[in-house]
């Protein structure tokens, strides 16, 4: 008899995102099972329910630009620090939004799950740019409405590049970035 086939978290949740994104929320657990080789029984058992299986696999988690964004700004200009954070949370956006648009569409609860993602990241950058403030390095009288203006920018982008694809952004996003930065920094 053969051995069932060993599917590592990465590719079930892989093919279970590529799934739901293709197909959306009805996307059938089977199809999905059928894609990672294993029988949909095999598939329930690992993964419990299908909303369990979304909620994996849709989720966004946390940004790696998150950790950057704790340990603080240090010595130098702002926008420098800045910029390589925010091209890294707009990468992350365009692969967090879609998913978090399946779930939403599904109706599936996100709570409990910690901070929404958009408001944690608020919650992290405007630390960082308090202290940047208490650092020296900007003048911000009102750090949470800036990081609300950056993030707000950022989300809006990457929404618009998922709606309507690249035809929807002009120019590269290091360039929005850059912009971005002078604009609401200066």
């Amino acid at each position: 008899m053969a051995r069932p086939r060993q599917v590592t978290d990465e590719e079930l949740e892989a093919k279970a995102r590529e799934a739901f994104l293709e197909l959306g929320p009805a996307a059938p657990v089977s199809d999905i099972a059928r894609r990672l080789g294993v029988t949909q029984a095999a598939l329930f058992h690992r993964a419990g329910s299908k909303e369990a299986l979304m909620l994996r696999a849709l989720s966004p988690g946390a940004p790696q630009a998150v950790a950057v964004l704790q340990a603080g700004p240090s010595d130098g200009p702002l926008a420098g620090q800045l910029s390589p954070v925010l091209r890294s949370l707009l990468q992350f956006l365009d692969v967090a939004i879609p998913g978090l648009m399946v779930l939403r569409g599904a109706g599936v609860a996100m709570e409990g799950a910690g901070p929404p993602p958009p408001l944690a990241l608020r919650a992290a950058l405007t630390r960082y740019l308090t202290a940047a403030g208490a650092r020296g390095l900007a003048t911000l009288p009102r750090p949470a409405a800036t990081a609300d203006a950056l993030l707000s920018s950022l989300e809006a982008r990457a929404f618009n590049r998922y709606l309507g694809g690249p035809s929807f952004v002009r120019g590269s996003d290091a360039a929005f970035v850059e912009g971005l930065l002078e604009a609401v920094l200066s």
